[in-house]
């Protein structure tokens, strides 16, 4: 399982966040999950992710979030 699945499942195992093309409309992310999912990726990657970069969209779904990281040059997500 690639990172930012294990990181998503250890905020709620028992949630399928494959099968979902927007976890928040599908209610498997709402804004206290976002800010420990944030926390655990800037601990993970050593980045601080910028304010500007912390937006729905961006965390829409697992392609979503690795192309964020991507664009702090982190290709291993």
């Amino acid at each position: 399982m690639r990172k930012i699945e294990e990181l998503l499942q250890e905020l709620h195992p028992d949630y399928d966040y494959g099968a979902s093309e927007d976890f928040q409309a599908d209610g498997l992310l709402d804004s206290f999950d976002l800010q420990r999912l944030v926390a655990a990726m800037e601990q993970e990657y050593g980045v601080r992710l910028a304010g500007t970069d912390l937006l729905p969209q961006n965390f829409a779904n697992t392609e979503t979030i690795r192309e964020l990281l991507g664009g702090y040059g982190i290709e291993d997500a």
